[in-house]
């Protein structure tokens, strides 16, 4: 029986859907897959992916070379070394840069898990570049470029995919939602203290502003009231936005730069509420489910989530998954204080 909160049982969707492609290429049963990913190891992405293998009984080998300063070198040593044990390439995130490398050194079809846009992602999320600019218009034609090399692109929602096919005027586009390893996170009893309401979140330094740090910031200053709500948000997000804070003078929340990977669960079971997002007003951030809702989900921790067409894809208000209005902080504060108050 499906959750209540759900529209979609992602993880059916995505093994049927991994299924669909892999048949494209024959027997999804009898290919062999060689995964290979240039980024973090444990990255969320790259996580569900291989978990997603796992579930589905995949062959496959994979390639992860991390933050290695010889990572390209090593994953097309390793592309060369195996070539005559593998079917189809699957190139995971972030394979931007490396893709048109492994096209040069295979003639092996490719699934490229591009996840999200460069072009957008650089342009208007993060306004690196201008999109009207010379590299502007380089880096879309690049992204183009990725999409016709490749048998299949790969992102993480429909509303993603419409925006690559409308984009990028290609049709070889396909999604599996983000999901998580549900053998990592899961619930865990835990001791909590009966005087605190502890409401958490976490983020890395690239996305904050996507992710609306700045909005999750303000909200928390207008919990101020209720004594008993306390915040733990995770990354860089007092370096990054100290003059705020400052300014603020916030006094309910406790500032964690970093968590080990393994450790996440155990400090999302600490929590009584968790902060899913995105809750800014970028356009990306209404295309994407974030990473940390669907571990949040496995946690079977209640969450607020950004109201855009991506999440609504997946989920309805009910039980633990609750709508908020983006880039709103005073919409934020009162949902927060409505479910903890």
């Amino acid at each position: 029986m499906m959750e209540p909160f759900l529209k979609l049982d992602y993880n059916k969707f995505n093994q049927k859907n991994l299924n669909k492609i892999l048949s494209k290429f024959g027997n999804p049963k009898k290919l062999r897959i060689l995964y290979i990913s240039t980024y973090k190891p444990n990255y969320t992405r790259t996580d569900s992916v291989l978990e997603l293998f796992k579930k589905n009984k995949i062959k496959f080998k994979s390639v992860l070379t991390g933050k290695s300063k010889l990572k390209y070198f090593k994953a097309i040593y390793n592309l060369i070394k195996y070539q005559k044990d593998y079917d189809v390439i699957f190139v995971g995130f972030r394979g931007q840069e490396i893709l048109p490398l492994i096209k040069l050194f295979s003639k092996k079809p490719i699934i490229f898990d591009s996840f999200v846009s460069i072009y957008d992602t650089l342009c208007f999320d993060r306004k690196i570049l201008k999109p009207e600019s010379f590299i502007g218009h380089l880096l879309k034609s690049y992204e183009i470029f990725l999409c016709k090399i490749s048998k299949i692109v790969l992102v993480d929602t429909k509303t993603h995919k419409d925006y690559f096919e409308k984009e990028f005027n290609t049709k070889n586009i396909d999604y599996l939602y983000v999901g998580c390893n549900e053998k990592i996170f899961r619930p865990i009893k835990i001791k909590k203290r009966k005087s605190e309401k502890i409401v958490f979140w976490y983020g890395t330094k690239g996305p904050l502003k996507l992710q609306g740090a700045e909005i999750i910031l303000k909200a928390a200053k207008l919990c101020e009231k209720n004594k008993k709500i306390k915040f733990v948000l995770v990354g860089p997000i007092k370096q990054k936005y100290q003059a705020l804070i400052k300014e603020l003078k916030i006094s309910n929340i406790k500032f964690i730069d970093w968590i080990p990977y393994d450790k996440l669960p155990k400090e999302i079971n600490k929590s009584d509420l968790c902060l899913g997002g995105h809750f800014s007003n970028i356009n990306k951030a209404k295309r994407v489910i974030p990473g940390k809702v669907f571990q949040f989900l496995a946690c079977n921790k209640p969450i607020i989530i950004g109201d855009n067409p991506a999440n609504k894809e997946l989920f309805k208000s009910n039980k633990l998954i609750y709508f908020v209005k983006m880039n709103d902080e005073k919409a934020l504060a009162n949902k927060i204080l409505g479910l903890l108050g």
